[in-house]
């Protein structure tokens, strides 16, 4: 004797009866199979139909940067923080698919914490763990980035160009 469990029936409880007696359920044992779960489906039942869902509803719709406004005093903050670390980092061509979601999430912390700092200031009470997550995270962002500034390549220097001139004038 088992214990079976039917998912499409009443079919619930003890399994009973002797074997070759029409109906039995020992017998009917032979037709189930064992889902990846563990419990005994029935091959013969009928699976449940599934609604299919439209794929926009499944989907999360994420926003992009270019799709918000950027007029609040955040954004504008935020966006002149990127501008100013991708210029201290040699450029925004010179830099990284990884290093500009780094320093995006640098500015995304830093503009939350100037907002904590603000609130701190006006008397306003802050959450002091919110306060050491974004000094921890923008810490260990920086370490990544690198704090000191990458040296641009414009060419060659005045230098060189002279260098190169007197070269040329001296061939015949």
């Amino acid at each position: 004797m088992g214990v079976g469990v039917a998912l499409w029936g009443n079919e619930t409880g003890p399994k009973r009866g002797r074997p070759g007696e029409v109906g039995n359920r020992m017998e009917a044992h032979q037709n189930t199979v064992r889902s990846p779960i563990g419990s005994l489906l029935d091959a013969t039942a009928k699976p449940v139909k599934r609604r299919r869902l439209d794929k926009k509803r499944i989907r999360p719709q994420l926003l992009s940067r270019a799709e918000l406004d950027g007029r609040t005093n955040a954004a504008k903050e935020f966006d002149r923080l990127v501008v100013a670390i991708e210029a201290d980092l040699g450029g925004h061509d010179q830099i990284s698919a990884i290093e500009v979601a780094l320093i995006e999430a640098f500015a995304g912390a830093a503009v939350t914490l100037n907002h904590l700092n603000t609130q701190l200031a006006l008397g306003q009470p802050i959450d002091l763990s919110q306060h050491a997550q974004c000094v921890g995270a923008m810490v260990r962002v920086a370490s990544r980035l690198g704090i000191g500034r990458r040296a641009r390549d414009v060419g060659p220097s005045l230098g060189d160009i002279l260098r190169q001139g007197i070269e040329e004038q001296r061939q015949p």
